[in-house]
């Protein structure tokens, strides 16, 4: 275990530096200073002690040039949230070249059963000073473990152990790798350093670590402050110009980093003297690094050899602060958008090129360019007037810019939209219900106004955001699509009150960049609600905003008839309509449409039926109308199918098997099996299981095609379905609606089989359909 302590003494101090910082107590505690001991242990005439005074004790072999790297960062954050992160690792670092790689990249997730990897928090290259470079960070991992095993640290904190992990493994060609990750329990949440503290650093307990016999004062920076841009803050730049990073210059010997950092991948790693400014030319941003936005990373890093007998430790201790920077394309539009038949200013920028008197703009059919007027300062900006016609086509466009020989073309630079943004709920009330249908507006402009706090997501949602009022119907299953292209990240969220974010009901944020986001929502009551199409943006991920487009799709009422389903050319089959209905029903009250037989009937209370369907019944839903008290007509309430919709083994135990080919109409199904062990994801949604007699030998192919997004598979035992289900009979390959099959199975043994046709999610309607194809040879 190691641990962090203030240093009393003046001799470490520089010059004009206080003698002495005190941490704040929750500090001392997350450093681990608990039950740390300072002193070497006293001499016990044991010779097998390392590190007491006992002189015939024979020094400890070396593990490694390098035993451990630690690194303490003193992280700023606006709203007075800073704390200190505190993140290591000890092992056999003898094959890794430390000045070039981070071991520490690596922390124990805290409570997880998972590594946690942090590449923002040193897994980069450190390139020599007053360098730069683009680096493939995924280059730089030193290692990747993939077994977790608690170590007793010794020592203890209340909060559980404090050298959390210990992990072997083998990088490469490399010696064995034995690493003690470390991590606070606390943090985030202690408070951050003073400036000019320094700290005393020790080592207790563990078999492979020893004390060392002093204790080496390590010396921490002054703070970070950043001055262009300010930290929080999102600046928008040019990818085409260059970028130029300020911060307070001080004179504490530390080296500066300055990142551009996006997710594993490409970053702009630069290690400068601390002059208080670096540029990052226009040919890294624009050419190397691309557009989108980049987590800025200024940090001031002073690293501390601190010598021990089996091998140095490097303790890096670091103050940084952060802003993000979105790169923009050579051309932008603002606003980048317009509704049809509308009439609105655009200011174009354009970085690479410069606007006059000849410049043409072409925004494609439907969009009139009236006016270029160039910015009489700034000849790289100018004024548009456009009108769009009310006819014109929905969605994006491409936008070509010329200017005597020089010409630009950038896709997707403008989009005419159907519906206005909406900022806010007083916006949104202005707009009134949206109607069923497809709309496509843009969150370009529009604030952040809600993100934390949705009741149905754990996690905050960073981007700009639009709401819409809508009024559903209790009952009614609605199917809201909401997408927004790469990079963009969107998300779809219902509110029960416009503007609170945590009386969210129904929440879609699964896909990823570009990708829709479908939410099935069944309204518990008749009302207005708010649909809110919001973003996913962290550093690196997703973009702040974007157009989108947005999908509004209402769903039948489930059928009053139990079971809602006949199969056509089979027996006769019963079924009940709830309710009060008048004595003396008979046959002739219930009429089915052509090809459906009633024969009998039944009430008072529930109506009581037997229908047949002949084989040449027309498929698909039919009214049901019952002709006595007055006359009730149920709406697409029998479902007439190739294949009947058992939703259990026992159920298609009792239909028993069949010819397994046709269409099929379900209805009244339920979700009883979610989890089988051919997938590692779950079927969410109702599912119908057939009855399925092979032979040994016999070879199964199955195709299932469906708007719904179907899971296909075998189950030998559905008493069973984690374990027992068949691989190679099995396929979910298809993202929504489309085919899946498995073909070549070959039974190997004669009995019983169950093909279970499921569905991934909640089926827009109660009643859906697929389509079966079943060839057994």
């Amino acid at each position: 275990m190691h641990g962090l302590d203030v240093e009393a003494s003046h001799s470490a101090l520089r010059p004009g530096r206080p003698a002495l910082v005190a941490l704040p107590p929750a500090l001392l505690l997350a450093l681990g200073l608990a039950g740390c001991p300072s002193e070497p242990p006293a001499d016990d005439d044991d010779s097998s002690v390392a590190g007491d005074d006992d002189d015939s004790t024979a020094p400890p072999d070396p593990l490694a040039d390098t035993l451990g790297v630690v690194n303490l960062t003193n992280v700023r954050q606006p709203g007075g949230t800073d704390y200190v992160d505190l993140s290591g690792a000890f092992g056999d670092f003898a094959g890794l070249d430390t000045s070039l790689v981070a071991p520490t990249s690596y922390l124990a997730s805290w409570g997880a059963t998972v590594p946690l990897w942090r590449e923002d928090l040193g897994l980069w290259a450190l390139p020599a000073t007053e360098t730069g470079a683009v680096e493939d960070l995924l280059a730089f991992e030193p290692w990747y473990p993939d077994e977790q095993i608690w170590w007793d640290a010794g020592s203890r904190l209340g909060l559980g152990p404090y050298l959390s992990q210990r992990t072997t493994w083998d990088v490469d060609d490399l010696s064995t790798v034995l690493a003690y990750a470390v991590d606070d329990p606390l943090s985030p949440g202690g408070d951050a350093w003073n400036p000019g503290a320094t700290l005393r650093f020790e080592t207790a307990g563990g078999a492979d670590i020893v004390a060392w016999a002093s204790e080496p004062v390590v010396a921490l920076p002054d703070d970070m402050e950043l001055v262009e841009p300010l930290p929080g803050s999102t600046l928008a730049h040019p990818a085409a110009r260059d970028l130029t990073v300020q911060w307070n210059a001080q004179d504490d010997d530390a080296v500066v980093s300055v990142v551009l950092y996006q997710g594993v991948g490409p970053a702009w790693v630069a290690r400068v003297a601390d002059t208080g400014s670096h540029t990052i030319p226009s040919s890294v941003l624009h050419d190397e690094l691309g557009l989108g936005t980049w987590e800025l990373i200024v940090a001031r890093q002073i690293e501390t050899v601190a010598p021990h007998p089996q091998g140095d430790v490097l303790v890096r201790t670091r103050a940084e602060e952060r802003a993000d920077v979105v790169l923009l394309d050579d051309l932008l539009l603002e606003p980048a958008y317009a509704t049809a038949g509308s009439a609105v200013t655009v200011t174009a920028s354009w970085f690479t090129g410069t606007f006059d008197g000849t410049t043409v703009v072409d925004l494609g059919a439907g969009v009139t360019v009236l006016s270029v007027t160039p910015d009489g300062s700034d000849p790289s900006v100018a004024t548009l007037q456009l009108s769009i016609d009310p006819a014109a086509d929905l969605g994006a466009r491409d936008a070509t810019l010329t200017t005597g020989g020089d010409t630009i073309s950038r896709t997707a630079a403008f989009t005419v939209l159907a519906l206005d943004p909406a900022d806010d709920c007083a916006a949104a009330d202005l707009l009134g219900d949206l109607d069923l249908g497809t709309y496509t507006s843009s969150t370009v402009g529009l604030s952040n106004s809600l993100g934390a706090g949705y009741a149905c997501l754990d996690w905050t949602l960073n981007g700009a955001d639009a709401v819409y009022p809508v009024y559903f119907e209790a009952g009614r299953t609605v199917r809201i699509t909401a997408n927004m292209p790469e990079p963009a990240d969107v998300a779809v969220i219902v509110l029960d009150s416009c503007g609170d974010p945590a009386t969210a009901v129904a929440c879609a944020d699964d896909g990823l960049e570009g990708e829709d986001e479908v939410l099935l929502f069944e309204p518990p009551a008749d009302g207005r609600y708010y649909v809110v199409v919001d973003a996913y943006a962290s550093a690196g991920y997703g973009s702040p905003s974007s157009p989108f487009t947005l999908t509004l799709e209402g769903g039948a009422e489930a059928s009053p008839i139990d079971p809602p389903w006949i199969v056509r050319g089979a027996t006769a089959s019963e079924h009940a309509v709830p309710g009060t209905w008048d004595a003396g029903l008979t046959a002739g009250d219930v009429d089915a449409g052509a090809d459906v037989t009633i024969s009998a009937a039944s009430a008072p209370g529930d109506l009581l039926f037997t229908a047949e369907a002949g084989a040449g019944a027309a498929l698909g839903p039919r009214d049901v109308v019952v002709s006595s008290g007055g006359g009730v007509t149920l709406p697409d309430a029998l479902l007439v199918s190739d294949l009947p919709a058992t939703d259990s083994c026992a159920a298609a135990d009792v239909w028993g098997p069949t010819t397994l080919t046709g269409t099929a109409w379900v209805g009244g199904v339920t979700d009883t099996l979610p989890q089988v062990n051919c997938f590692a994801w779950e079927g969410l949604g109702p599912e119908v299981v057939h009855a399925l007699d092979l032979t040994a030998g016999d070879t199964v192919s199955v195709t299932a095609t469906s708007g719904e997004d179907l899971m296909i598979y075998l189950l030998t035992d559905c008493a069973l379905p984690e374990d027992t289900c068949v691989d190679d009979a099995s396929a979910d390959d298809v993202i929504g609606g489309g085919t899946e099959a498995f073909s070549g199975w070959v039974a190997p043994s004669t009995g019983r089989w169950y093909l279970v046709v499921d569905t991934f999610e909640e089926p827009l309607s109660p009643t859906w359909t697929y389509e079966l194809q079943v060839d057994v040879q």
